[in-house]
């Protein structure tokens, strides 16, 4: 009995310590790069669905779609919760003309604007991510989906925009003063999973609430709320090593 009881004491022992040490691999690896780009899309006065304006994607046109790039880096304060800085470029775009809702066509306003928009996120992973080999596109022999690291996140933003409307002196427009650069509130899910035991490739949708109607230059009179603008974003991500002092390896 005392051989077999140490026998389970080592194993014990062995078991634990190879799980407290894959708990602490997310402290080696705390800071991340990135780069991402995907298209934009605008929700506003302008263009729009089939009907009267409405909120979220109820009211996308496909058609006023442009693009957008980014670049930031994201900190792990836990293993569950990160930081990340964002620094996004992209253009928006809007027209009556790609409506076919007669009050907004017969209206006839357009607008194209490119954006600056620098936020700060906050991110909780509903699932974890995982890292080492066995948990990347190297090893798709042991892909399952809940080793995909699902997060939920939001935070605080600006941006800079400069909106070009064309006719926007139709009478339903307010005209009013309004300042080029807004705050915002981004919302938003995303996916990652590893290439290898450094890189990471995600997928990450965005909605960003401001505090302007006049991200289009125009703010209709019988509109209700503020506009809004989307991202999609393919992210390419690069782990950087944590040192002893706490600062990442480059």
């Amino acid at each position: 009995m005392g051989r077999l009881f140490k026998i389970f004491l080592c194993v014990s022992l062995v078991v634990f310590t190879c799980e407290f040490i894959y708990a602490q691999r997310w402290k080696r690896v705390r800071y991340e790069v990135f780069a991402a780009i995907g298209p934009s899309l605008y929700n506003g006065d302008l263009g729009g669905g089939r009907g009267p304006g409405k909120h979220f994607l109820s009211d996308i046109d496909i058609q006023a779609t442009r693009y957008c790039i980014s670049i930031g880096a994201r900190y792990k304060i836990r293993e569950k919760f990160s930081t990340k800085l964002n620094f996004y470029y992209g253009r928006l775009n809007g027209s009556d003309f790609y409506t076919s809702y007669l009050p907004r066509f017969n209206r006839g306003v357009s607008f194209k604007s490119g954006f600056f928009e620098p936020s700060l996120q906050f991110e909780y992973s509903i699932l974890k991510e995982r890292i080492g080999i066995r948990y990347t596109l190297q090893n798709l022999r042991r892909f399952k989906l809940i080793y995909v690291n699902t997060y939920v996140f939001t935070g605080f933003g600006g941006i800079y925009f400069n909106p070009k409307t064309i006719n926007k002196d139709f009478p339903t427009n307010r005209n009013e003063e309004y300042s080029k650069f807004q705050l915002i509130i981004p919302i938003g899910l995303g996916f990652k999973y590893g290439i290898d035991r450094l890189s990471t490739i995600g997928l990450e949708f965005c909605f960003r609430y401001t505090t302007t109607d006049y991200l289009d230059g125009f703010s209709d009179k019988f509109g209700k709320s503020k506009d809004s603008y989307f991202t999609f974003s393919i992210i390419y991500s690069r782990r950087l090593k944590t040192a002893r002092s706490g600062l990442p390896k480059f």
